[in-house]
């Protein structure tokens, strides 16, 4: 009898957790059926958010950066686009819209979601003064919004952590420098990105290169305010606070998912409760979680989302086998931040090793720089959107990328130094 294994969600980490556990499956001839819920019919390749608000060539419509999920299922998986309505961990049973399905074993890979109107006064303001780059329209509405505006105060604010990919805002800031500069408005406009964290970024070697960016490219930074409120012309801090803006760009802050409060496995706020190192919920047996949806310390990101993937897949199959899962995620992420003019810094760290510079993939010879800006870095986050739809999501290998972080060519040493 084949074991069931279902996933719930159709996101990137649930596309290439199906793909890669059917792989597997067939190379092992084990007789596994692989169910895919999901309720997003259309993908979207999310790092092409970005790029929309500027209508960068190749990035102006959402045919640019959306395609159906069904090409991207793989052969060996069922896809089902059903909304699941409830998970029940005792019976191992997931109730959807359209039935009920029966499990052995169960991946979370429900992402996270946005949550304007948990401000005050966001919500009523959000595509007029207030917008973002979240969510497709959201990123379209906010190209009218930039070519509209004629200078000002132009603020961008992360309401709160976490959010998914931490270190698109700064490439926003970044990227709105270059576009105001070419549309000689620069001059005219006080940029200020406003913070809850201590800087730009989390990890303090990282944190003083990208502060030090910003600070350089004129960028106010205010660290260690979150969001209380929104008005007119304000936003408002909860010590109170009061920053004007003419233009507001704001991340809302995110929660996942109900479903997986509501059966026993979150936090409060819908990040399933994970072991950070087997990516097993420790609520529950029998069940994984990938992606936005866990509540492990890294970036929720798509190359996180991947590299947990592998380790899903790996240690899923050992318990169908009869084996202890095994303690294999390192929380590597991977990722090239746009700093604007045709340049990009590449980052790669894990939960104990933070961005070094250095050489990637190979020491040396690199190609790649980290922690340092170049055009072939740029180049690099330009050529991962192929790379992202015909071997990422399909489950096909990315030479010389693993799972788990390798500090060949990073510079080690750099870690002594006290921060």
């Amino acid at each position: 009898m084949a074991t069931n294994v279902l996933i719930l969600g159709d996101g990137t980490g649930g596309l290439v957790t199906a793909n890669l556990l059917a792989k597997a499956a067939r190379g092992r001839r084990m007789p596994l059926r692989i169910t895919l819920i999901g309720n997003s019919p259309v993908h979207t390749y999310q790092p092409g958010m970005l790029f929309l608000p500027f209508q960068m060539a190749g990035y102006r419509t959402l045919a640019d950066i959306q395609r159906p999920n069904a090409d991207f299922v793989g052969p060996g998986v069922e896809y089902r686009c059903e909304r699941a309505t409830d998970i029940d961990t005792a019976q191992r049973r997931v109730t959807t819209d359209q039935g009920s399905h029966a499990y052995d074993w169960l991946v979370l890979a429900l992402g996270s979601r946005t949550l304007p109107e948990v401000i005050d006064g966001l919500a009523e303001r959000w595509g007029r003064q207030a917008h973002g780059f979240y969510t497709p329209d959201s990123a379209l509405r906010l190209a009218g919004a930039l070519e509209s505006f004629q200078g000002g105060d132009l603020v961008i604010d992360i309401a709160e952590m976490p959010i998914k990919c931490p270190v698109a805002p700064l490439e926003f800031a970044c990227l709105v420098d270059d576009y105001l500069t070419q549309r000689g408005l620069r001059g005219k406009t006080e940029l200020t990105l406003v913070t809850p964290l201590t800087g730009a970024f989390t990890k303090p070697i990282c944190n003083e290169v990208l502060t030090d960016m910003l600070l350089e490219k004129g960028v106010k930074v205010i660290p260690n305010a979150s969001l209380a409120a929104v008005t007119d012309k304000t936003i408002v801090c909860p010590d109170g606070k009061a920053v004007p803006y003419d233009l507001l760009v704001t991340i809302p802050p995110h929660e996942g998912s109900d479903l997986i409060d509501d059966a026993g496995l979150g936090d409060g706020i819908g990040f399933g409760l994970t072991d950070k190192q087997t990516l097993k919920s420790i609520k529950a047996e029998r069940i994984f979680l990938v992606g936005d949806n866990t509540n492990v310390p890294t970036s929720k990101a798509g190359s996180v989302a991947h590299f947990q993937a592998e380790v899903v897949v790996h240690n899923l199959l050992r318990e169908i086998d009869g084996k202890a899962a095994l303690p294999l995620a390192d929380g590597h992420a991977n990722c090239f931040i746009e700093t604007g003019h045709g340049k990009a810094i590449l980052i790669d760290f894990n939960y104990d090793i933070q961005p070094v510079p250095g050489s990637f993939p190979l020491p040396i010879i690199g190609p790649m720089s980290l922690l340092k800006e170049t055009r072939l870095n740029h180049l690099g986050k330009l050529a991962f959107r192929p790379i992202y739809w015909n071997m990422l999501l399909p489950g096909r290998h990315i030479p010389l990328v693993g799972s788990r972080m390798s500090t060949s060519g990073k510079h080690m040493a750099v870690l002594d130094r006290k921060h």
